[in-house]
């Protein structure tokens, strides 16, 4: 059986891929996303926006809860530079007719990399509260725009995967494993394969003491999904 542990909000297209598949899956969210009133100082970037050389989003949530803070301005301004950690973060802000660019890989180091190639001095970040990785991965001044918390879902019910031989599940992100770490416990006849988003939650899986895990080709539902199927 294939798990997906994305948040409701972000599950769709994953949930719509493994059932076009026909595979066997369950829908069990390990975190979920809230929005959150961004200060009045992170307000006040918003009204310097165009003092930046460059907007950066780093997920499909940070352009739900942010670009309403911002659309208006950006349409107007069309010459400011956005840059999408991948493309679902690109399509969603495509859908509300900003034009971006994405990294060569799709994570923090392909967002540094692209400061650093570009040249770029001073950069507004839309994420979730905690801060984002890339502020230790880079040199220019950065500011970010907090307009989301991921929380750890209060209720987990894995009592559905206990009778399956084999669970392959989507770790998208090291909260979600710290979560299955916490939460699941495998009897001694499971096999359990984590499908990861990037070599570093490999590194972080073999941690918790997860053996048994496959990085997929990207971080993209797509590709997560290929990779889980591959595995069943």
């Amino acid at each position: 059986m294939i798990v997906n542990t994305r948040p409701i909000d972000l599950s769709q297209t994953t949930n719509s891929l493994l059932k076009k598949s026909q595979s066997s899956f369950i829908h069990l969210p390990l975190t979920k996303i809230i929005k959150i009133t961004p200060s009045a100082k992170a307000k006040q970037k918003i009204n310097n926006i165009t003092n930046y050389d460059l907007l950066i989003f780093t997920s499909q949530s940070a352009v739900i809860y942010g670009v309403e803070y911002c659309q208006e301005i950006l349409l107007r301004n069309k010459k400011i530079p956005i840059l999408a950690i991948g493309l679902a973060t690109q399509k969603s802000l495509g859908q509300l007719n900003l034009i971006s660019s994405i990294p060569q890989t799709f994570d923090s180091y392909g967002l540094a990399n692209r400061i650093k190639e570009k040249g770029y001095k001073k950069c507004l970040v839309f994420c979730g509260q905690k801060n984002p990785r890339l502020l230790s991965l880079t040199d220019a001044d950065i500011d970010t725009f907090a307009c989301y918390e991921s929380q750890n879902e209060s209720r987990i019910d894995l009592s559905l995967t206990k009778n399956e031989n084999k669970l392959i599940i989507l770790i998208y992100t090291q909260q979600s494993l710290e979560v299955l770490f916490e939460e699941l416990h495998v009897n001694k006849t499971q096999k359990v394969i984590l499908i990861v988003a990037s070599e570093r939650l490999k590194e972080l899986s073999a941690q918790y003491g997860f053996t048994d895990c496959v990085v997929a080709k990207s971080p993209h539902d797509e590709d997560m999904v290929e990779a889980a199927i591959a595995e069943s």
